[in-house]
């Protein structure tokens, strides 16, 4: 059996367990007497069920919907995001519910690579454009991109335990109009402390 295939039979028979017990209850013995293999296959493929719990994520929720990310599709891909957790619905609350710092940090790590990398854009156009961007050092670059990431990071994971009731939609549009009038602030803010400082 492939390792692609392997590990995805492996998700899917935890998907299917969460849908009957708490991610607490479930054991890694459980886990493999579903997929049909030995723990000493799962132990192949993932470390623990926390390991397994993180795959999911990343490879069923983050990676297909970042795709030719850029600053200017960030909330359609954050959209992308939402409605993919919201398909799974059952799982995703269950396992939030039980592993939320586990969750949060792999939400936070992904949403902080994406705003850094949005600000390395905006820093990098014409002075005209966008000045007060390029006013801003590397620290200050990654201390925004780290803010932003907690917001987003923390919406998420209470949009989840609240049962997902808002529409993925309204929830990106409110991200992205929240952020567009954070970041014309802090940027302002940073540059008026730089003028100062002179």
């Amino acid at each position: 059996m492939e390792i692609v295939t392997t590990k995805r039979l492996i998700a899917q028979s935890l998907k299917e367990l969460t849908g009957e017990k708490s991610f607490d209850k479930i054991s890694v013995g459980e886990i493999a007497a579903r997929s049909n293999v030995n723990r000493q296959t799962f132990y192949y493929h993932f470390q623990d069920k926390y390991d397994l719990l993180k795959w999911i994520y990343r490879e069923d929720y983050f990676l297909p919907n970042m795709k030719d990310l850029s600053f200017d599709n960030w909330d359609q891909c954050l959209c992308g995001i939402l409605n993919s957790v919201r398909k799974d619905r059952t799982f995703c609350i269950n396992t939030i519910r039980h592993t939320e710092q586990e969750v949060s940090k792999l939400f936070l790590a992904d949403t902080e690579h994406i705003f850094d990398s949005a600000i390395r854009i905006l820093r990098a156009q014409s002075p005209e454009k966008e000045r007060t961007f390029r006013n801003v050092d590397s620290g200050e670059q990654a201390f925004i991109a780290r803010f932003f990431a907690y917001g987003v990071c923390g919406i998420l994971v209470e949009w989840i335990e609240k049962g997902m009731k808002e529409e993925p939609e309204l929830v990106a549009h409110r991200m992205r109009n929240l952020l567009n009038t954070c970041k014309e602030l802090a940027y302002k803010q940073v540059l008026e402390e730089k003028e100062e400082q002179h």
